[in-house]
């Protein structure tokens, strides 16, 4: 019986044997992040809430590429605006070619309350920019973060 036992389980091990199993990058997600699809393009707004109950304004938009010939779905320039309306909005792009961030560029600040203070735009890794931002109102300074995180058809965008 012992025997069968045996034959049976390497019998089913055989048939049923590894299967080739491949992974992608998954982006885990904070609270304060949406997700830009980069198959369906164009501009996607997305309204969004902190955890202190501030609104805000996500927007992601492909720029219009006129004389390239097609190429992958997520070659271009995205640009990247957070606002806080009534308050301020930044803003910078983000070129993308083989699924790498290769470029942020043309950041823009404006402040209708308040200033900001100082403004740094960086890639942090052929996968990553962020636009760090300190703005003063009122003698009071805060840090802003606007974060972008590509990831195989999508861009993350961390607020």
């Amino acid at each position: 019986m012992k025997k069968l036992v045996f034959i049976l389980g390497c019998f089913t091990i055989f048939c049923f044997g590894a299967k080739e199993v491949q992974a992608a990058e998954t982006i885990v997600l904070t609270e304060n992040t949406v997700i830009y699809d980069l198959e369906q393009g164009g501009l996607q707004q997305f309204e969004v809430e902190n955890d202190l109950g501030e609104s805000y304004i996500i927007i992601v938009e492909k720029e219009p590429q006129f004389l390239l010939a097609a190429s992958s779905v997520s070659n271009g320039t995205y640009k990247i605006t957070k606002e806080r309306t009534l308050q301020w909005k930044a803003s910078y792009k983000i070129d993308v070619s083989n699924n790498k961030i290769t470029r942020a560029h043309s950041g823009s600040a404006t402040a209708y309350t308040g200033s900001f203070k100082s403004l740094l735009l960086k890639v942090d890794s052929s996968t990553q920019a962020t636009y760090y931002l300190k703005r003063t109102l009122l003698g009071l300074e805060s840090s802003i973060n606007l974060r972008a995180k590509l990831s195989g058809s999508s861009i993350a965008v961390t607020y």
